[in-house]
């Protein structure tokens, strides 16, 4: 992971210093100005604060710390223009809250590293050093627009959702320092695991989240299981396990929310069936081959789709001459018939397994595993 305080310490060995950046000091590339939006952006409502504290250690509201950031930057300028040179901010600041405005006296100058340490913690859980939640969806949001906007450069990734199998009732018989410890100990085997270039997050409480970057859901599940069997081993003793869902970018989802939702629902659909398995959308085609005369229409309905035949809308192959039914499938058990010409219901003939349907009939059943 390339941490968001190392991004500023990068630039400032180049000889970039951010509040200089901010205050206008320096040209701004791409590259620093995507700095300077990212700590704006997560710094939002204490960053004019923040800022006029690092500068003079005195501390003022927001709206407050905003109108006189303003007036410092044209203060800044008029100092600039009478004096023939460049005026630096700090100076700028200084004489204007001192001398001008009269809120300050004795200023206290704070540390550059200070303020760096004041974007970091915006950025990083305390308790596991990991992205925060707000960090990574912004990271994965936007990776998604720059695919969005390149195209031709955009790679395929896929996002885990993990949780912790058993850890309120650890954490309620342990203690919550006992559960901290915990949670430390599963961000370190999740470092452990994955490369640097991929992100790893603490999605809340004991959910996290990971980006696997260049990785489809095959081979995500790879990685999951891994993760999977190194946390069962490691924590034996006290029970704990992890479940995970997996949603790839963009078969399952072009949004970030569209991807943790579909991970999400994956992870509650793991805990279903007892916890301990890493699932990830099934895609599945089920097809139809009809004797004798075309259809007008076939429908694949079922459990899956709420026997709507709008959805369960099927595609005719010419070249194969079948009925196909391209579904994405939570693991489970499914079942589902076949509507032709919208009136007449029958099971699939293909269908090794039917149930009763209720009305003296069978419906077909689809099982997609966690395998």
């Amino acid at each position: 992971m390339v941490e968001l305080d190392t991004e500023i310490e990068n630039l400032e060995s180049d000889g970039y210093r951010i509040v200089d950046v901010i205050a206008g000091d320096i040209k701004v590339t791409k590259e620093l100005q995507y700095i300077v939006d990212r700590i704006i952006e997560q710094n939002r409502g204490t960053f004019y604060t923040d800022l006029l504290y690092r500068l003079t250690g005195e501390r003022f509201l927001e709206p407050e710390a905003k109108q006189l950031w303003q007036e410092i930057l044209q203060h800044k300028y008029i100092m600039s223009e009478k004096f023939g040179r460049n005026v630096g901010i700090r100076v700028a600041a200084l004489d204007y809250l001192e001398n001008i405005k009269k809120l300050i006296q004795m200023p206290k100058i704070i540390e550059e590293s200070e303020f760096r340490k004041t974007v970091k913690l915006a950025a990083i859980d305390p308790l596991t050093q990991l992205y925060n939640r707000r960090v990574f969806i912004e990271r994965v949001s936007r990776q998604i627009t720059n695919c969005k906007q390149s195209p031709d450069k955009c790679e395929i990734f896929s996002v885990f959702l993990l949780d912790l199998d058993g850890f309120k009732g650890f954490n309620d018989s342990e203690g919550h320092n006992a559960g901290d410890l915990l949670l430390q100990e599963f961000a370190k085997l999740l470092i452990s695991s994955v490369r640097k270039e991929d992100l790893i997050g603490r999605y809340g409480g004991d959910e996290f989240t990971v980006l696997l970057n260049r990785t489809d859901k095959f081979g995500a599940k790879k990685v999951g299981e891994k993760i999977r069997e190194q946390v069962r081993t490691e924590f034996k003793q006290i029970n704990i396990t992890v479940s995970m869902g997996i949603a790839e970018f963009p078969a399952d989802g072009k949004t970030f929310y569209e991807l943790i939702s579909n991970a999400d629902e994956l992870l509650y659909r793991v805990k279903e069936f007892g916890g301990n398995k890493v699932a990830y959308l099934k895609d599945i085609g089920i097809r139809y081959k009809q004797d004798g005369e075309r259809a007008g229409s076939v429908s694949c309905v079922g459990d899956f789709n709420r026997w709507n035949k709008q959805y369960g809308r099927m595609r005719f192959d010419e070249q194969s001459k079948e009925w196909i039914f391209d579904g994405k499938f939570k693991p489970g058990r499914y079942r589902y018939k076949f509507v032709i010409n919208g009136t007449k219901w029958i099971a699939d003939p293909n269908s090794k397994e039917n149930v009763d349907d209720g009305f003296g009939g069978k419906c077909s059943i689809l099982t997609a595993g966690f395998e």
